[in-house]
Formats: C-alpha cells, structure tokens, sequence
C-alpha cells in the first residue's frame, strides 16, 4: 500500500510540476524548426500556418499568395527535398515583436545526382518580422534574397 501511495505521489509531481517556460527567442527558433520541417514534409500548410493573416511580403505578398507559391514549389518535383538552416539570427526586442535573420538551403534530388534537371540546391537569405498573436508567434512579414 505504501508502495502505491508513493508512485502516486510520484507521478502527481511529475505530471504537475510547472514546466520551465521557454524564451521568447526558444519559441521563434522552434516556429522556424516547424516550417523547416513541414517543408521536407512537403506540407505547404504546416510551413504557412506560422504566417499572420495580415502578412505580407515582397510587393505586396500575401499569406495566400505565398501558399500557393510553396505548393507549386513542394509538388512540381518529386524527388527528395532537405532544407538546412545553418545560420538563424533570433533579437527580441518586445515581449511581443521580434525578428529573425536566416540562411535556408533548400536541396533536391532522389539520390545525390545533383546534376540531373530541377534538382540541385539554392540558398535564400530570409529576414521576417514577427509579432505574439494570441499567445502564439507569427510572422508578419518577410523578405528573401537569393
């Protein structure tokens, strides 16, 4: 009985302990991990769902008008797509705004014959602007080079 009553106790704590807060820098590096893997996923509205509803983008771009742009991107090619981040730049500068500055490589091929047509790697520089919407981070908006 004794024995019970302590694995009780112990899992009460356990799942009730309060659980460390993440950093407003934590929780914008882990919307940026979620896009960048829904993208190998090939899932374009797992990579939008991070976007504002008021985003825009490079003349005018709107969340829309980017889905549709990843879809075409994800499903003209069918071969495997990676995509690597290894520079991301995180400054918080509210508890509600926030910024990020990043390299993204995005590669593909089927095996690693990166010489056959549509496949290959390109790299984008991506700057975004992020704001806290309902406890939750999304981008609102956002400028890439490549």
């Amino acid at each position: 009985m004794g024995l019970l009553l302590a694995l009780g106790v112990g899992a009460a704590v356990f799942f009730l302990w309060p659980k460390p807060k993440r950093t407003p820098e934590e929780e914008v590096r882990e919307l940026v991990a979620r896009a960048v893997d829904a993208a190998q996923k090939r899932d374009a509205a797992g990579v939008t769902e991070s976007l504002a509803d008021t985003f825009h983008g490079p003349s005018g771009t709107s969340a829309q008008e980017v889905k549709r742009l990843l879809v075409g991107h994800l499903f003209r090619n069918q071969n495997a797509l990676v995509v690597l981040n290894p520079v991301l730049d995180v400054t918080v500068t509210s508890p509600t705004a926030a910024s990020f500055k990043g390299t993204f490589i995005f590669a593909r091929g089927q095996v690693a014959d990166w010489q056959q047509p549509g496949d290959g790697a390109s790299r984008y520089d991506i700057t975004a602007e992020l704001e806290k919407q309902g406890g939750d981070w999304k981008i609102t908006t956002a400028a890439w080079a490549q």
